[in-house]
């Protein structure tokens, strides 16, 4: 056996409490249902709603892959794809679903949450370095008929690397409407974990609530005695859904880029999302041109920025500007509560860059808007 058939080699690293096997490769991760599913994935690939789906799946894309799709589609890619997990894995049939994502592969997290008879699993893979993205920022392409515009503002790749895929799977039986509420709960849990983690979307000053690419899929025990009717943020089930999506989450971007509350202790991770113009702000504000003194000027930023206190400061400023920006404090407010709390707070000689750019980012954002 060669190595790169090794490294295709599939290896169990789950099971459910119904007996679902998850098998993992170099490339992909893998739920082979042991009983019958119902379910609901975002796919290409037998997407929708369905109740005869003996297998799902996440695969990581290579470049080379990705060359492959965007020459032949997306489905036909897809379809090859499913065609290979139904002869290794000997499934019970060839009807598969699976989603899709740069994330690497071996950075997933596994969360599970349990409550008498109701058992919740949640297989998550993440990425949001480059691909975060709030709902409701500006658009990078229109489209319609499979027809594609990209100048739609300065924007225009939509492709960048950077999805987060959960693939849930429930003991009990839900029907397809319940099925539509638990997904619902789902996605909302995925923006909570990534404002717990204060996530910054890439296209906005906002905190991210997704990527551009995100995939989920959803499944819950059609043979199951267990019937689950009322699915909602009250009942139990749904506590559980959303829990394991958020555990599972940060976990894997823990993982992946080190997203964890002691990253974001950090005042200028914390001010990275409102992507300041440091040329306007060295030229124009600060009045310098000399690279020394920039230089001087960030080092003195560095040194303090881990202060936790500093950091508490900081982010009470970042929410009187969210305040104001969404419309909830006035001008005159938020301008006067931060002047009030720069003054009283930043007077400290080693806070003082921290303060200057501070002032410079309510000037741009408050005062002059």
């Amino acid at each position: 056996m060669t190595f790169d058939d090794k490294e295709k080699e599939f290896n169990l690293i789950a099971k459910t409490i119904d007996d679902d096997n998850v098998y993992i490769n170099n490339d992909t991760i893998i739920v082979d249902f042991a009983s019958k599913k119902n379910g609901i994935v975002s796919s290409w690939l037998n997407g929708g709603y369905s109740e005869d789906l003996s297998a799902v799946f996440n695969h990581q894309l290579s470049q080379n892959e990705i060359d492959e799709y965007d020459d032949g589609g997306i489905l036909g890619f897809l379809e090859r794809l499913s065609d290979d997990f139904y002869t290794k894995l000997n499934l019970k049939s060839n009807k598969l679903s699976g989603l899709v994502t740069s994330a690497k592969i071996h950075n997933y997290s596994i969360a599970v949450e349990r409550y008498r008879d109701i058992e919740v699993m949640t297989i998550t893979t993440a990425g949001v370095r480059v691909n975060a993205v709030s709902a409701g920022d500006v658009a990078s392409y229109y489209e319609l008929n499979g027809e594609y515009d990209f100048d739609l503002n300065e924007n225009p790749n939509p492709n960048k690397p950077g999805t987060i895929n959960n693939i849930i799977l429930i003991n009990c039986k839900l029907d397809e409407n319940s099925l539509l509420l638990a997904e619902m709960i789902a996605v909302e849990a995925k923006a909570v974990a990534l404002r717990d983690l204060m996530a910054s979307s890439n296209y906005s000053d906002e905190v991210a609530t997704g990527t551009g690419t995100d995939g989920i899929a959803i499944f819950s025990n059609f043979e199951s005695e267990n019937f689950i009717e009322n699915v909602s943020k009250h009942a139990k089930v749904g506590e559980l859904i959303a829990n394991a999506v958020i555990k599972s989450i940060k976990e894997s971007l823990a993982k992946v880029q080190w997203l964890t509350p002691s990253y974001q202790l950090n005042a200028l991770v914390r001010l990275d999302r409102f992507k300041m113009n440091l040329d306007d702000f060295y030229m124009n504000y600060l009045k310098v041109d000399d690279e020394d003194k920039k230089k001087e000027f960030i080092q003195s930023l560095m040194k303090v920025s881990k202060n936790p206190e500093l950091v508490a400061y900081v982010s009470l400023l970042i929410h009187i500007i969210d305040q104001y920006r969404v419309g909830l404090l006035s001008k005159k407010v938020a301008v006067s509560v931060s002047k009030s709390i720069l003054d009283g707070q930043f007077n400290r000689k080693d806070w003082n860059s921290m303060k200057i750019l501070l002032e410079y980012l309510i000037k741009v954002l408050i005062s002059d808007n």
